[in-house]
């Protein structure tokens, strides 16, 4: 899932075909898209005709309260590849 594509460089290939790589670090702005882009995936396990889990009721609170949870975006990386993502 998400955890997988969260982004700490940027890469940009110019009209010649050479590579750029910018370390950026990591910032709120990168986690919230990512954290976003997870939600929606993971949106379907609320269908009506479907039962989520607590564990997946827990995974996506625990999405949606990163920024507010964690005081750097480092630190909400960190706990967010630590997270077991439920099946």
């Amino acid at each position: 899932m998400g955890k997988d594509r969260i982004i700490t460089a940027a890469h940009f290939t110019d009209e010649n075909g050479e590579t750029t790589t910018i370390d950026s670090g990591i910032d709120w702005a990168m986690i919230r898209w990512e954290r976003d882009l997870e939600l929606k995936e993971t949106d379907w396990w609320a269908l009506k005709d479907l039962t989520m889990s607590q564990a997946k009721k827990d995974y996506r609170t625990f999405l949606r309260n990163l920024p507010q949870t964690y005081a750097t975006p480092e630190e909400a990386q960190a706990a967010w590849l630590a997270y077991e993502v439920p099946e």
